[in-house]
């Protein structure tokens, strides 16, 4: 199973991680990926979480690992949305993906 999470929408549904994002996004960003280190390691399922950087990021998508996470972050003019979509399409029945937004689900 790869598990695809929506990073910046998984955080603002969870009362600990608002409260982490309200301080600092940074903080928001490391109290998910901590949280998803855990659960990684006692599924041993593959984990990929992104994250929006369509506004302000980079012109080229951004990849990292943590805690044996992939990060990608979203160039700047493409949506974490549609990063996610292109996941989806490409891992098929293997993806379970993690988010509260309508379009995603029904593209899932």
């Amino acid at each position: 199973m790869h598990l695809i999470v929506d990073g910046y929408n998984l955080i603002r549904q969870s009362l600990q991680l608002q409260l982490l994002d309200a301080v600092d996004l940074q903080a928001g960003r490391e109290g998910l990926l901590e949280l998803l280190g855990h659960y990684r390691r006692r599924s041993r399922h593959q984990v990929t979480v992104v994250f929006d950087g369509w506004q302000q990021g980079d012109c080229h998508e951004g990849r990292d690992r943590q805690h044996g996470i992939l990060i990608i972050y979203s160039r700047r003019g493409e949506r974490a949305d549609e990063v996610i979509k292109r996941l989806l399409r490409q891992e098929r029945e293997r993806a379970v993906v993690v988010t509260s937004d309508r379009d995603i689900q029904l593209c899932a």
